[in-house]
């Protein structure tokens, strides 16, 4: 098979595009209200969710950089609290002392600009693993004995496990397209007929989150295609980029397209290599074949290797072997 076709996916880039997933108000709101399903959050002034800066200076002068940090307020409260999102693409055993840190390093700097009452910060980890499901504690503080069980709680979205299709019909929201299609990432055929179910939900996105769209099918889709596909890709992208979105339907049935050609390149490359290999094997049995022959009728053993290309090590074994 072609190297040009085992391209892993980068993990620090694909996470970085979750990062943007969650930069958008509307994504965060429906995370929090419809797929986690918070009791509290249709309380939520939609309007008021805001990003925030993710990196907090330490005591001891160390950065602390977290993905998404956000800020919200109640509807008929005037209370503020923060919503801190964790991409993860693999377990991580120390989840539970990370979102502490980033949690302290927030409550710090509120305290230093003088706040009198702390806000809440409410933890989320957003894990797009397939191969492994979530086994590390939700308890991000298991030393308060009885309390342990009620404070310091983050809630795991497993994507794997989500069934987000009843959300692909949120107007302009692109994080039930991208779970979606996360889901099935490892199976080219099963992404290539979700990419054609959701063509509609991708033809009502704004060009904002078209943009976000391609970022995530530059770090997903785009290395599981063949150097010749790649610059059939490129070209797509940028036409979408320079006419909008009413090149999507364009742009996803000419990936799906992409997509089986490079299988099909990666099916016939493979078999060419098993025809070689059964010629080559063809060629070696011929040879021992003969070697054997020859060793019954007592030529000797460096005659055999000229006649055969087989070792002298090769023919001794062979030898050996019609003995016993």
């Amino acid at each position: 098979m072609d190297n040009e076709n085992k391209e892993k996916l980068p993990a620090k880039e694909h996470d970085s595009t979750f990062k943007l997933l969650f930069e958008n108000p509307k994504d965060i709101y429906l995370l929090l209200s419809k797929i986690i399903n918070y009791s509290w959050a249709n309380e939520i002034r939609e309007s008021s969710i805001e990003i925030k800066k993710t990196n907090y200076i330490t005591k001891e002068f160390s950065q602390v950089e977290a993905d998404v940090v956000a800020k919200a307020r109640l509807k008929d409260r005037d209370v503020y609290f923060y919503i801190l999102i964790e991409n993860q693409s693999t377990v991580a055993k120390d989840m539970p002392e990370r979102l502490l840190r980033y949690m302290i390093s927030i409550w710090a700097e509120e305290i230093r600009n003088g706040v009198e009452k702390l806000p809440a910060i409410i933890p989320i980890v957003v894990y797009n693993g397939l191969d492994r499901r979530w086994e590390v504690s939700t308890d991000i503080i298991g030393a308060f004995d009885i309390f342990k069980n009620d404070i310091f709680k983050y809630k795991v979205v497993d994507i794997a496990q989500i069934d987000i299709k009843n959300y692909l019909q949120e107007e302009d929201v692109l994080t039930p397209i991208i779970f979606y299609l996360e889901q099935v990432r490892n199976d080219s055929n099963e992404l290539v007929r979700r990419l054609q179910e959701i063509e509609q939900s991708l033809k009502k996105l704004s060009f904002n989150n078209i943009e976000r769209f391609l970022l995530w099918s530059q770090h997903v889709i785009r290395p599981r295609l063949g150097n010749e596909q790649k610059k059939e890709y490129d070209k797509l992208v940028m036409k979408v980029r320079q006419e909008g979105v009413e090149l999507m339907g364009e742009f996803v049935s000419n990936v799906a397209r992409l997509l089986d050609e490079t299988k099909t390149k990666e099916f016939l490359a493979g078999v060419q290599q098993g025809i070689q290999q059964g010629i080559q094997q063809g060629i070696q049995q011929e040879r021992i074949e003969t070697a054997k022959r020859m060793i019954q009728l007592g030529i000797s053993y460096e005659v055999i290797s000229k006649a055969t290309n087989l070792s002298i090590e090769e023919i001794e074994k062979i030898a050996r072997e019609q003995i016993n």
